[in-house]
């Protein structure tokens, strides 16, 4: 279930499972090599619906993943 943090629409690694033709360890994976921005907030990685719509269009960010 996404969450709304100042308007944006964020997923869990989880919820990318469900939307993505991926499993989790793959998810996991484009997070660590960077390949998906994500955000680690508590426990869990966030991955903004915006970062998700550019790693489905191809483009991947300049650096590795962000925490927070």
């Amino acid at each position: 279930m996404a969450i709304r943090i100042k308007n944006q629409k964020f997923y869990r690694t989880e919820d990318l499972v469900d939307i993505l033709p991926l499993k989790l360890p793959s998810i996991q994976n484009y997070i660590r090599k960077g390949k998906i921005r994500a955000v680690k907030i508590g426990l869990f990685w966030y991955i903004s619906e915006s970062n998700l719509n550019k790693f489905l269009q191809g483009e991947y960010p300049p650096g590795k993943t962000q925490t927070g």
